[in-house]
């Protein structure tokens, strides 16, 4: 985890074109591999230590911590059912995977700043009904972040694509050797003088 939270962390630094980033690709594969949990807490501190080594410590970084952590963790959820794919096959869903949080993740990130707004036709104002909150959100979201989302979402599902297959093995190996592995041996069996108890080596 500590290994994994480093190298994230210094891919943040890998700004690729048009709001790609050489962050996500890693949290969505590890996570795939070990599991929600692991996928959270990958997420939670990558993008922690990532704000340290860029100076990018600010009101916004618990909602890229949060955003990535769930990205982390839904990840996790996916990698349960695509386990027993073929490798190219378990890549491709998670290539999609990695595509659509694209959007997500911008879509999180602009609610640290979005219900501050005020004066515009796209801001929310306090009594608005959900309807129309969503509506005007949907209409900010559109005009100010899709363009940008949609090539880091392209970004995300292409590094997928290309590196998933060998890093995936590499990963769905250590995890598991990390799995624990619980012997049931009937009662009784290590009693002293048995002479069918287990050899212990």
């Amino acid at each position: 985890l500590g290994m994994l939270s480093a190298l994230a962390g210094l891919m943040k630094l890998l700004d690729l074109p048009g709001g790609g980033s050489g962050l996500f690709f890693l949290v969505i594969l590890a996570g795939a591999a070990f599991g929600p949990r692991f996928g959270m807490v990958l997420g939670l501190t990558s993008f922690a230590i990532s704000a340290i080594l860029s100076g990018g410590i600010g009101p916004w970084l618990p909602f890229q911590m949060l955003a990535l952590g769930w990205m982390g963790a839904g990840a996790g959820f996916v990698g349960l059912v695509t386990r027993r794919l073929p490798p190219l096959a378990e890549v491709g869903v998670l290539a999609a995977s990695g595509w659509g949080w694209g959007f997500v993740f911008g879509a999180i990130m602009n609610l640290w700043f979005w219900p501050f707004l005020r004066g515009g036709d796209l801001d929310w104002e306090p009594g608005m009904g959900l309807g129309e909150t969503l509506e005007r959100y949907w209409s900010f979201y559109v005009a100010t972040s899709l363009p940008w989302d949609a090539a880091g979402a392209l970004a995300n599902a292409a590094i997928i694509l290309v590196v998933g297959v060998p890093l995936m093995g590499t990963l769905r190996r250590y995890a598991h050797r990390l799995e624990p592995v619980t012997i049931l041996e009937p009662a009784g069996s290590d009693a002293p003088g048995n002479p069918e108890a287990p050899a212990v080596v």
